[in-house]
């Protein structure tokens, strides 16, 4: 179906990836100086003390650590005005979402933040895709597409969906990162939102990257090699074979119909 269109170039680096992500790599810390950080780390972001520092954002750290024998990934938050909204939206994105099989599971929830299975780095899926046929590369876009309908439905974007903030769980991808979700604007068709255009007329305190962006080289475009244009196709043949009257609202979401609650 696809076989002879071309496609678009693909990045030589990554998003940053696991535990290659330090400020300062040639920088060999004293004892002193690691205990005092560590102390840092707990005080103001609530980490396990015995934790392994991954890396850290503008309002969070990333960190590994074990929960009951199980490996796990913990992300906690500032005690900040931004660090506890970004906790609630990821909060708020598990009550709402919880139950799809594409959120990513939280094995344990903490007073500043949460830990999820830990997984390989091959299993990222910008990583997986280097070993991905070009047909399993279009099924994983068109799913990623499927997740943005499904919150878009729901009343909400994601704001930043793109390949490294998916992983491959069992072989199934799953979806992370909702710090940056919120209520979208409601009466904008799905095909004209926030996480397709990259624009949402709602204040937000940082701009959406859009999970399919030509100039953007984390996104799908890049890295699967992927377009809307052919992420659009394959969802509808999906959708389409499906024929069940979940798969019918969500083709007639897809050609402008607005979701229920926009009409209210």
């Amino acid at each position: 179906m696809t076989a002879d269109i071309e496609e678009p170039p693909r990045p030589r680096t990554l998003a940053p990836l696991g535990r290659t992500v330090y400020e300062d790599p040639g920088v060999r810390r004293t004892l002193v100086s690691r205990v005092i950080g560590r102390a840092k780390m707990v005080r103001l972001y609530g980490t396990p003390v015995t934790c392994t520092f991954i890396k850290s954002a503008d309002h969070s750290v990333t960190v590994f650590s074990k929960i009951r024998g199980q490996e796990v990934v913990g992300k906690y938050f500032l005690r900040t005005d931004i660090g506890r909204s970004n906790l609630a939206a990821e909060r708020r994105s598990y009550e709402l979402f919880g139950d799809r099989p594409w959120r990513m599971p939280v094995v344990k929830w903490h007073r500043q933040g949460f830990s999820v299975p830990r997984l390989p780095d091959s299993a990222r899926l910008d990583v997986a895709s280097e070993h991905m046929t070009r047909e399993e590369r279009l099924d994983m876009s068109a799913t990623a597409l499927e997740v943005l309908l499904e919150m878009y439905m729901a009343g909400y974007l994601h704001g930043d969906l793109q390949p490294h903030n998916i992983w491959l769980l069992d072989g199934r991808p799953v979806v992370t990162d909702f710090e940056t979700s919120g209520p979208r604007t409601p009466g904008i068709p799905f095909l004209e939102s926030g996480d397709i255009t990259g624009h949402d007329p709602a204040p937000r305190r940082r701009g959406i990257d859009r999970a399919f962006d030509p100039d953007d080289h984390w996104s799908f475009n890049f890295v699967l090699g992927v377009t809307l244009e052919q992420a659009l196709e394959a969802l509808r043949a999906r959708l389409d074979k499906a024929g069940t009257p979940d798969a019918r609202r969500k083709l007639a979401v897809i050609d402008g119909a607005l979701p229920e609650q926009d009409e209210a």
